[in-house]
């Protein structure tokens, strides 16, 4: 897609990257066992900067904000985030500490299992002189995993009170780990910003609430402005002139989860700061969602606008998501075409 600018500037990411190895199994028992995979992949990774490459795919103008360590693993991921047009100049490289490194076992019916460490994203560090990294920024977007250590934290928050000084549209995507491990920095966090995106696992840790609405409710009874909820072959939920709607989900033969949300909000992202209807973010997240689960891993196979325009085209609803899918196809063939 031609680069485009989100409202005449950057739309920065402030989050984790990582290095991915990716490694598919049969079927995985649980620790003790023996496995071998037939390949192994390295992919760029973390929730940042997943949300900045996809982002990317959708033609927007990103700036990634966090930090690697100042060793091969970050050169690595550093040089396919510029080739894939991420503006990475503002990314700490941090030489005492080595770059965030996730195993990711993928078994048998897309389950998941993680092993790894943050590394250098624990280190994500503020100072007065990090205010130039918002200069020329149209909106800021922030994960939650940035709230699992002090340092990261105070940037995160910083990086927030920065924006809102400026006006700047502000939006967090909580994650499943800062979800369980401090809820009550995310809710107060979440009071904070313009929109936040969360699954219905994340939102039944914060609230305790078992339904999707049931969460849903209570976030916005916590003073949270503008939920959008995945969840997943569900579709999303999201509020629209008062009532909340489900965006139906788009079926798809699913190869790996990985990086699934991510897309989802980059392409909620991208239509909301264009002033979309809120019907066709949420259904471009949905594709843009699916479309990630038909690839292995997530990185630089994150899809934008050509793979949720290829995904809607396919694909039929009823009633008036149907009429609204259509006008979506419209709008992005008019983009990527």
């Amino acid at each position: 897609m031609p680069r485009q600018q989100t409202r005449r500037g950057y739309l920065l990411v402030a989050g984790d990257i990582n290095l991915d190895l990716m490694a598919r199994i049969p079927k995985f028992t649980g620790l003790g066992g023996d496995y071998l995979a037939p390949s192994l992949e390295l992919q760029c990774g973390g929730v940042g900067a997943n949300t900045a490459l996809a982002l990317a795919g959708w033609g927007a103008s990103v700036r990634l904000l966090g930090a690697t360590g100042k060793d091969w693993f970050g050169r690595y991921i550093l040089s396919r985030l510029r080739r894939r047009g991420v503006d990475i100049a503002c990314v700490q490289q941090i030489p005492s500490v080595l770059t965030g490194l996730l195993l990711v076992v993928v078994s048998r019916g897309q389950q998941r299992t993680f092993f790894g460490s943050r590394g250098a994203n624990s280190r994500f560090a503020w100072r007065p002189e990090n205010r130039r990294w918002l200069q020329g920024a149209a909106a800021l977007h922030v994960v939650g995993y940035c709230f699992l250590s002090p340092t990261a934290s105070r940037t995160a928050r910083a990086l927030l009170a920065e924006a809102r000084r400026r006006g700047l549209p502000v939006s967090l995507d909580v994650g499943m780990g800062p979800a369980r491990l401090v809820p009550r920095a995310i809710l107060r966090v979440a009071r904070q910003v313009d929109i936040l995106f969360v699954s219905h696992e994340e939102a039944r840790a914060l609230t305790g609430k078992q339904s999707p609405r049931a969460a849903m409710r209570a976030l916005e009874q916590a003073g949270i402005k503008r939920v959008v909820m995945k969840l997943g072959r569900a579709g999303c939920l999201f509020r629209e002139s008062g009532r909340v709607r489900r965006a139906p989900a788009l079926a798809v033969r699913s190869v790996d989860t990985t990086g699934c949300g991510d897309a989802f909000t980059a392409a909620f992202l991208h239509g909301w700061l264009r002033d979309w209807p809120l019907a066709a973010a949420a259904l471009a997240a949905n594709a843009a969602g699916a479309a990630a689960a038909t690839v292995m891993g997530a990185g630089e196979n994150m899809p934008g606008g050509r793979e949720a325009l290829r995904l809607l085209a396919s694909k039929r609803f009823r009633g008036d998501w149907e009429q609204a899918r259509r006008r979506l196809v419209k709008r992005l063939r008019g983009r990527v075409e």
